[in-house]
């Protein structure tokens, strides 16, 4: 049979009405979890926080190539209706329309895009007359126009084995980057022209810069590549004139292509007429700083390249460091000082309660500002002036328990007995106080770490390049202002612990209180 005592001893009755209380008990798991990632997370966490991502690519046995570039796969068409690979073609080159967003090289493989920085840009694909585009969209710090542009161009015409003096009439097939056509000449040159056709700025100098072909400048136009064998218009009417090869090009805007005749059935070296994309938008990664938070990095990275994930589990030892230590300086100091003032009273309750009311007339975080002022920025002085401003909350309810427990009957036995002093305040008094103490402390480790991460916000916390909360989202807003990842992690990071301490201390404020019922 179990003994009545210890089914009702104090530590059991605490215990239930702490239990009852679900949101205090599931906020002391989140505590216990904080801590035990503060005390080991930094040797769990994926990446080096000061370390840019891709320098630690090769260690990790990441190919930084996989992330940020693409081979380019085609399909180039011949004039005798057989087609090549992008490996096949002898003659073919690449080129970008804005090298700082991609970078174009010809490999043995075909052409390999590789990804610069943040932004849209059409890459290029020739090979002899034939031009074809590829639309390179590089995701990171800002959004990207991936507004649909020309990728390639089909050329066909109503005459196959023309002899000379004969005509034929050119039609076009214009395929853009998000796969839809345009069919038909007169639509395709409509387009063309309001798109690249700008007007050239009148010169009203008086001087004469030279003359121009007013063909070379219109943005779709025809040009016979075999002017001896056949001319073409405007309207694509060619006219064949001797036997042989021809060949016709259509350039529109940026984008060519081409068709070939074999005039007088001659026999002629069949010749690249189109490219075809298999995939008209490539989309890659900014892997050098503001990656999207993924599998690789599961908050994203910095502005400096470095893993969020990584640098918050970090941050999580200095932030504690900071809430706890500051407010065990601030506990021990106020609790003695309350203890002294509350049990002596006289001139010394005076001076220390003076001292205490000129501390809380000021707010926290202008306490502590005024403290770094004098001690100088680093997190030393930081956990000290956190400190400061910890103190006189204590003495003052420290004091206020001791006033009330020095009058009880315990205490004036043993001061009767002849007790000393001290050990009626530290054996007597002080247990009294422990359980408003507890409560205090814990709900003041949350408010500490507000207020540290607030100082290092501001710049008061010496290093600005530390995995600290309050120091990543003031590089934030200065380097990733546009960015939510971030600022974002970092600052949910300081939300739930401050919370979770607060709430836990709520908890233990109720489960302690003898007044509140089971």
């Amino acid at each position: 049979m179990a003994h009545p005592t210890k089914k009702n001893s104090p530590f059991r009755i605490f215990l239930r009405k702490f239990l009852k209380q679900r949101l205090a008990v599931f906020a002391f798991f989140v505590v216990m979890f904080i801590m035990m990632v503060g005390l080991f997370g930094s040797h769990f966490s994926p990446y080096d926080p000061h370390r840019p991502v891709t320098a630690q690519y090769p260690e990790m046995g990441i190919d930084i190539q996989n992330i940020t570039s693409e081979r380019l796969l085609f399909t180039a068409s011949l004039s005798d209706g057989t087609s090549q690979s992008e490996n096949e073609l002898q003659e073919l080159t690449g080129e970008t329309e804005e090298r700082r967003v991609a970078a174009v090289r010809r490999t043995q493989s075909g052409i390999q895009v590789t990804a610069n920085a943040n932004g849209s840009t059409l890459v290029f694909v020739e090979s002899g007359p034939v031009r074809s585009a590829v639309q390179v969209l590089v995701e990171g710090e800002f959004p990207v126009d991936d507004t649909p542009a020309l990728s390639s161009l089909h050329l066909t015409a109503d005459t196959e084995n023309p002899s000379p003096g004969q005509t034929a009439t050119i039609d076009v097939i214009a395929r853009f980057t998000d796969g839809s056509e345009l069919t038909g000449l007169d639509a395709v040159r409509d387009y063309v022209n309001e798109t690249y056709g700008e007007e050239e700025e009148e010169d009203d100098s008086g001087f004469q810069t030279g003359s121009v072909d007013a063909d070379d400048d219109q943005p779709f136009r025809f040009v016979s590549q075999t002017e001896e064998t056949l001319t073409v218009d405007e309207d694509g009417q060619v006219t064949f004139i001797e036997e042989g090869e021809g060949v016709v090009q259509l350039v529109a805007g940026d984008i060519s292509a081409a068709i070939q005749f074999d005039i007088g059935n001659t026999g002629t070296e069949p010749i690249v007429t189109s490219i075809e994309m298999d995939n008209a938008v490539v989309e890659l990664v900014d892997a050098y700083k503001h990656q999207e938070p993924s599998a690789m990095h599961l908050f994203g990275t910095d502005h400096q390249n470095r893993d969020i994930f990584s640098r918050v589990i970090h941050g999580t030892q200095e932030t504690l460091l900071i809430g706890f230590v500051s407010v065990a300086i601030g506990t021990v100091v106020g609790t003695i000082l309350g203890l002294l003032a509350g049990y002596y009273g006289g001139w010394l309750d005076s001076l220390i309660t003076r001292m205490t009311d000129i501390l809380l007339a000021f707010p926290g975080i202008l306490l502590a500002i005024a403290v770094i002022a004098f001690l100088g920025a680093g997190i030393t002085n930081i956990i000290i002036a956190v400190a400061v401003f910890t103190i006189p909350v204590f003495v003052r309810i420290v004091r206020g328990s001791t006033l009330s427990l020095k009058e009880s009957t315990y205490v004036e036995a043993a001061r009767s007995i002849g007790v000393r002093n001290s050990v009626i305040i530290f054996r007597h008094i002080f247990p009294g106080t422990l359980s408003v103490v507890m409560v205090y402390l814990t709900m003041r480790i949350g408010v500490a770490i507000l207020i540290g991460a607030a100082l290092s916000f501001l710049g008061l916390g010496g290093d600005i390049t530390a995995p600290e909360w309050g120091s990543m989202l003031s590089a934030a807003k200065d380097n990733s202002s546009t960015i939510f990842h971030a600022t974002f992690f970092p600052g949910l990071a300081i939300v739930i612990t401050v919370l979770s301490f607060n709430i836990f201390g709520d908890g233990l404020r109720d489960a302690l209180d003898p007044k509140l019922k089971e």
